[in-house]
């Protein structure tokens, strides 16, 4: 998740400013680029069950970690706007296969009353990869934007060393019956308003994500008038909240529910959207890098919610479908929200319709009232 997320989708950020300020990419070809990687979400999430039916679960996640550090390493190279599109929508649909199986299996090998622990522990990664991202981007840009990349890829390369270790893990003495094989096929999915709420969800999770993922650089630099050292650090603040706050949400939600901890993580992270456009003060701005920072507590949250809602076994159907869903949606969004701030040049306007869309996905959270009972 460090590599496919912290870093295939969030490293890209904080280089915004740079590359527009100097000529490199216009404001909207950088927003294209972003858009690209969300794109290319789409395009793994379709492809996860051909991917996994070749190479199994575990063998589909050394893949795509191979793939994702090429496409980092790719990425140095200035070979302009067409070579970054094309290898930051690799590093998307790469991501959108890692989303669906690394959620499914820590799930599925999660201790009893440690689910939110363990989804927690996982996006912890993202974490890792935003804050190295933030706190190290401002000094490797002060040398020039190759040593920036350089530094992004060789971030990728540790943890591609450590991913690899891990991997050659025994799998635990109570979970070797399950099968991980190559053979293993997704379960139907049973269409009810259980399901529907759950993608719905998550819909509206991805949606509300786009203005910091894009624009919450820019927004200090540029639109604030900020040097890009004060970027940076918000975005380490960033790395900060998603590395911490995702465990602490995974844990408050084992104390007092998954429906309740969803709700309550969908709140927060409205709130933590549109409180620095509408007031906007050097707290208001560290709250909202925190607070929208551990946004892959949401997420872990989610996944838990997924697997006790729909159960183990329909879990990675599932969870594949709301990604499928999400991604054409979030898509269509991203560009929208571009081509929104290309005309208007304002920010205020997209801030405000990602902590709506929050808000929606705070009270569909809430109404998801069946039994917390975890299945499977």
């Amino acid at each position: 998740m460090l590599i496919g997320m912290g870093l295939g989708r969030f490293s890209f950020s904080p280089l915004i400013p740079e590359l527009i300020e100097t000529g490199i990419l216009t404001s909207q070809e950088a927003g294209i680029i972003a858009a690209s990687n969300f794109a290319g979400y789409l395009f793994g999430a379709l492809s996860a069950p051909f991917v996994r039916l070749f190479f199994g679960e575990i063998g589909s996640m050394k893949c795509c970690l191979v793939l994702a550090l090429l496409s980092l390493f790719a990425c140095i190279l200035p070979w302009g706007f067409w070579w970054l599109v094309f290898w930051r929508a690799l590093l998307g649909g790469l991501v959108g296969i890692m989303m669906i199986y690394c959620l499914a299996i820590a799930t599925r090998f999660a201790p009893k009353g440690k689910l939110g622990a363990a989804t927690g522990i996982v996006y912890t990664g993202v974490g890792i990869g935003i804050f190295l991202s933030g706190s190290l981007i401002p000094w490797l840009l002060s040398f020039s934007l190759a040593i920036a990349w350089l530094g992004i890829a060789s971030i990728g390369l540790i943890a591609f060393m450590v991913a690899f270790w891990g991997w050659t893990s025994p799998i635990p003495e109570n979970n070797k019956g399950i099968n991980l094989s190559k053979n293993l096929s997704h379960q139907k999915i049973k269409w009810n308003s259980t399901v529907v709420g759950l993608i719905s969800a998550r819909t509206f999770f991805s949606l509300g994500l786009i203005p910091h993922t894009i624009y919450w650089v820019d927004y200090l630099v540029r639109g604030l008038g900020n040097d890009m050292d004060f970027g940076g650090m918000h975005w380490a603040l960033f790395g900060c909240g998603a590395i911490l706050g995702t465990y602490l949400w995974g844990r408050l939600a084992d104390q007092i529910g998954f429906r309740f901890g969803l709700g309550l993580a969908f709140a927060a992270v409205a709130a933590g959207i549109a409180l620095p456009v509408i007031y906007t003060t050097d707290w208001t701005l560290i709250l909202s890098s925190l607070v929208v920072g551990a946004q892959p507590g949401l997420t872990a949250i989610l996944s838990g919610r997924f697997h006790q809602l729909v159960g183990a076994d329909r879990m990675a159907a599932v969870w594949r479908m709301s990604a499928l869903v999400a991604t054409v949606i979030q898509a269509i969004g991203a560009y929208g929200y571009v081509t929104l701030f290309s005309m208007f040049d304002d920010y205020t306007a997209i801030f405000l319709a990602g902590s709506a869309s929050m808000a929606l996905g705070a009270v569909l959270a809430l109404t998801m009232k069946k039994s917390e009972h975890i299945q499977g």
